[in-house]
C-alpha cells in the first residue's frame, strides 16, 4: 500500500501529514517534515469485527487514535516532551554542565507540573524552548552533549 497524503487542521493549526502502509505496525507517519513511528492497536481483535460485515443497525466503531511512539527519554542526551503541554520555567542555559536526573524544564499538562530531567551527564549544547512556549508530545526541549 502507498503512502496517503492529508492536510489536517488542528486548533487552527494546518499539518501536512503523510502516513505510510497500514497493515503492520509500527505505520510511519511524517508530519510537517517529522517522521514518527505510530504503534497501531493490536490488529487481531479488530480485523475479526472489520471482516464481518455489519448489520443493518450496527455501525462500525471508531478506531481508537493511537499515540505517536516517540522516545523522551534516553541515552542519546535529547530532552523530549513526554506529554503536551506550557513550559513554566527553564533551568538550564547552553554551556551548563548536567548531572543524570537533574531538573532542567518543568512543564504543565492538564494543570499538573511536571519536572523534566537531564538523562545524561553532559554540557548543555542548545536550549529549545523558553517559560510560556506551548509544545508538543515527543518535540525536543533540549540537547546535552554527553560528558
Amino acid at each position: 500500500m502507498s503512502a496517503r497524503n492529508y492536510k489536517i487542521t488542528i486548533a487552527g493549526q494546518t499539518y501536512d501529514v503523510q502516513v505510510g502502509d497500514i497493515s503492520s505496525s509500527p505505520v510511519e507517519v511524517i508530519v510537517d517534515g517529522t517522521t514518527y513511528q505510530v504503534g497501531l492497536p493490536d490488529s487481531a481483535a479488530t480485523s475479526a469485527v472489520a471482516k464481518a460485515p455489519p448489520r443493518a443497525s450496527q455501525t462500525p466503531a471508531p478506531r481508537p487514535l493511537a499515540r505517536p511512539v516517540v522516545p523522551t527519554t534516553g541515552g542519546d542526551g535529547v530532552v523530549r516532551a513526554p506529554m503536551p503541554g506550557r513550559i513554566i520555567s527553564v533551568s538550564i542555559s547552553v554551556g551548563d554542565t548536567v548531572t543524570k536526573g537533574q531538573p532542567v524544564v518543568v512543564l504543565e499538562s492538564m494543570k499538573m507540573e511536571n519536572t523534566i530531567t537531564s538523562p545524561v551527564d553532559g554540557t548543555v549544547s542548545a536550549v529549545h524552548v523558553a517559560a510560556g512556549d506551548s509544545v508538543q508530545h515527543g518535540q525536543t526541549l533540549a540537547e546535552i552533549a554527553q560528558a
